[in-house]
């Protein structure tokens, strides 16, 4: 059973693919909810209007069906079968993952529970209890053997210790992979840390709001140019550099010293500028068990008095420092309408900002009050639910 369960990831690897699990019913009914993905890398070329393509949508990864392609721009237009229009902004070659190539309902579930630490501990005792009952059942045929028919030769079969060597192989191999993404936890956290405490003076007992925090966002960027600035969710443990590449994809793995990691890095979306002057920025970071990243944004739907406590955040650069109230927050699908960037002071926008309060899980009063002038920072991360959480707030002060 263990065997059976771990194949369908480790196996396909071996020939180029790469599996993920749907997580959300965009392309039901073709793809249900629960499926795992095999995606393989292609040319352009190879891309055709109605194929299922898998790529890059900021801090997540989306997969859908091509609607159309603009081959002098290489960009992709997709959408999800579920979905009623296709999806807001066409998808840069750059960042396909490649072509959705086999899709198998229910194992993506599967996949899921053995990746989590929970399931990983019950392959573990499975295999555990399956070598005591193999070498105890192993002892009493040989035994039986020996005293029934002494002289009979033993038939010969596939030996069951190499099956169970062979589930031990794909079993600890994968806990070697558990424990070094730990060890990635660790040196993020590690990282961080020494960050806030060298270039990072936290004072939460100031009167005045831009007196709660001073970075030294000038020594950060001489040690890596793409740092614009810091980000600080008033009274919680969110206190990142916010790193800028121009694109979704070189900060999703990687910290700010150029080390690989799970945790990744806080970063802006490409399509903004760096400097925060749009009237529609994005900011992505993954939703880490730890709670660290952006871990900690999930209490904002899941603790009623929250966002009382925590209803400002701040963006730090070199010369100036902005705080955000926050307006509305919900849960979104991987490919929204919410992402899209980046926006200016137009009856567009303001349709766009009453979308967000629209969709709010709380009606909060100060919503009410925003215009198309007004500039707005969406958080986004990953969400518990399988789609993703995003916190919207309005620029409220500047200093």
């Amino acid at each position: 059973m263990v065997i059976v369960a771990f194949v369908p990831i480790v196996f396909p690897k071996l020939l180029g693919y790469q599996s993920y699990n749907v997580i959300s019913g965009s392309m039901e009914p073709t793809i249900p909810v629960g499926s795992i993905v095999y995606v393989k890398p292609v040319d352009f070329s190879e891309i055709s209007e109605g194929d299922i393509i898998s790529f890059e949508a900021g801090a997540s990864v989306v997969t859908h069906r091509v609607e159309s392609i603009d081959e002098s721009q290489m960009l992709i237009t997709t959408k999800g079968d579920a979905n009623e229009t296709a999806d807001f902004t066409p998808v840069a070659y750059t960042n396909v993952l490649g072509k959705a190539e086999k899709y198998f309902p229910i194992m993506g579930n599967v996949a899921a529970f053995i990746s989590e630490p929970v399931g990983k501990i019950v392959a573990i005792v499975m295999v555990l209890v399956g070598a005591i009952l193999s070498s105890v059942g192993e002892k009493s045929k040989k035994k039986k053997a020996d005293e029934d028919e002494p002289e009979k030769k033993k038939k010969s079969g596939l030996n069951p210790k190499i099956i169970l060597f062979t589930g031990l192989v794909i079993v600890f191999g994968s806990v070697a992979g558990f424990l070094f993404i730990y060890m990635g936890y660790q040196k993020s956290n590690d990282l961080y840390n020494n960050l806030n405490e060298k270039y990072v003076n936290l004072s939460e007992t100031n009167q005045q709001w831009y007196d709660m925090m001073d970075v030294d966002v000038s020594s950060l960027q001489a040690i890596n140019p793409d740092v614009i600035g810091w980000l600080y969710v008033e009274g919680t443990d969110i206190s990142y550099p916010i790193l800028y590449s121009g694109d979704d994809d070189k900060y999703l793995r990687m910290t700010m010293d150029g080390e690989s990691a799970t945790a990744g890095s806080i970063f802006l979306e490409g399509y903004n500028l760096p400097n925060f002057a749009d009237s529609h920025n994005v900011i992505y970071g993954h939703n880490m068990r730890n709670l660290s990243m952006f871990g900690s944004l999930k209490f904002y739907k899941t603790d009623d008095n929250y966002l009382q406590e925590h209803k400002y955040f701040q963006i730090i650069t070199a010369d100036k420092k902005y705080r955000y109230e926050i307006f509305s927050y919900f849960d979104t699908d991987a490919a929204s309408w919410v992402y899209g960037v980046p926006y200016s002071d137009s009856d567009e926008f303001g349709d766009y900002i009453s979308e967000l309060l629209n969709h709010s899980y709380k009606d909060i009063e100060i919503g009410k009050d925003l215009t198309s002038k007004d500039k707005v920072t969406t958080l986004s991360t990953c969400s518990t639910s399988g789609r993703r959480f995003t916190v919207h707030g309005y620029l409220c002060e500047t200093y």
